[in-house]
Formats: structure tokens, sequence, C-alpha cells
């Protein structure tokens, strides 16, 4: 268990290094349950509760000074007790949820207290051109996020397990069966809220579209990819080419040089 603590632990700070990778997205569920997975000798339950919780927090993106939960730990340590306990993938929504609120909490007391002093010490740096020193402060600002969150999902999991196992043994049959028709729901919400963000009218169509081919021709999910992607191909290189630079009176093919 403790090596498995040392695993977790560094599978979550590498998950909360994701503003430092550029928003590489190398905290979203379907990465870190993964590694989860491959950590514990179980990769196909870790991708099977990567994809159900990255559906679960489809829309979920820090937006200006909105933060979501902290999807980071909730799918760690849902996939890890998931593996360990043997419980049913839907399982790892109950888990994961309430792990990813109570995780949220720690991370906005780390952004609203701790970070400002760095902050302010770094600008004191920035008054003097002392440009190491700032440097010093920024990665120490992500030393200090990232260290006692990673810490509290290490802490969490090895010590949690007797816990969460007696939690899922007294789960009743009938809050089983919701849970399992709760993730088919829950996913609708996420797509509902990426819809709302990108929808206008000229996409609507197309979102009728593939609801139509789904629908009543029981395409599958990969034709339907297949399909789009052909659609966004075809209006990528039909607009590229009414985008041609007209020179000297004449239309200049992209070919030419």
């Amino acid at each position: 268990m403790i090596v498995q603590a040392l695993l977790i632990f560094c599978i979550a700070a590498f998950g909360y290094l994701n503003s430092f990778f550029a928003s590489s997205n190398i905290g979203r569920p379907l990465v870190v349950s993964t590694l989860v997975g491959l950590a514990l000798n179980d990769l196909r339950t870790g991708i099977i509760a990567g994809a159900t919780l990255e559906l679960v927090w489809l829309g979920a993106f820090p937006i200006g000074a909105s933060n979501p939960p902290d999807y980071t730990s909730g799918a760690i340590l849902g996939t890890a007790y998931v593996i360990l306990t043997g419980a049913d993938v839907a399982s790892a929504v109950l888990l994961a949820v309430p792990v990813a609120t109570l995780t949220a909490l720690l991370s906005n007391f780390m952004m609203m207290f701790v970070v400002p002093i760095i902050g302010h010490r770094a600008d004191r740096y920035a008054d003097k051109g002392d440009c190491n020193g700032v440097d010093m402060m920024h990665y120490l600002a992500i030393v200090v996020q990232i260290i006692p969150q990673a810490g509290i999902v290490a802490l969490a999991f090895y010590f949690g397990q007797p816990v969460i196992e007696s939690v899922i043994a007294s789960i009743p049959q009938w809050l089983n069966s919701g849970l399992n028709y709760a993730t088919g729901i829950i996913p609708a919400i996420g797509f509902a809220m990426i819809a709302r963000m990108i929808m206008n009218k000229q996409l609507a169509c197309f979102l009728f579209l593939g609801f139509l081919l789904c629908a009543y021709l029981n395409m599958p999910i990969i034709g339907l990819a297949g399909i789009g992607s052909c659609i966004v191909a075809f209006l990528y290189f039909n607009e590229k080419r009414n985008n041609t630079v007209v020179m000297d009176g004449g239309v200049q093919d992209d070919n030419e040089f």
C-alpha cells in the first residue's frame, strides 16, 4: 500500500501540473484515471472509469474566477477505490463527486490566502528588478499548491480504503441501481453544457443531423464522428478556397510561389 500510495501521489502531482504545462489537460479524468489503472494493474477498469468520469465533468473548466470541483482528485480516488474494492464503475461517480468538492475547498483556500502572499513577495522582487526572485516565487507557488493537494490524495488513498469498503458494502441495492441510471444521465448534462457554449444558428443543423442519424438509422458514435470529420474537412477546404488572394486582377493559387 505504501508503494501504491506513492504512485498515487506522483499521479496526483502530475495531474496538478496541468497549468504548468500550458493547460494541456493532463489533469482530466481520462488521463489520470488511466494512469491509476496502470499503477494498480487494472488498466481496463482505469480507462472505463476515466471515460465515465470524463463525461461527468465534460463541461467543468475554470472560467475566470469560477473554479469547478477538483476533478483530478475525484477521478484518482474514485478510480482507485473501484479497482481495489471491485465495485461497479458507477460507484466511482458516488465517490468522486464529493471528494472533488472537498478538495476544491483546499484549492480555493490556497488560491485565496497562500498564493497572494507569495505574489506580494514576487512584487517586491520585481520592484528591485530581481528576475530570479520573481521566477523563484513563481515556482514556489506551484510547489505550495501541488504538494499539499497531492499529499491529501495519497493519504486519503492510503487510510481510506477500509472506510470506503465499508461504505460501499452498506450501499443498498436501490441506490446502486439509481447510480447506474445517474451514470447515464449525468453525461447528457456535460454534453448540454458544451453545446450551450458553442451552439449557434449555423451549427444547430449539424446537431439535429447527428440526432436524426443516431435515432432513426441507429448509427454508432464512431460513424457519427467520421461523418462529422468529413463535414469539417469539407467546410475547411471550401472556405480556404473561397479565401484565395486576389492580386493583379487575377486569382493567386495557394500552391504558387
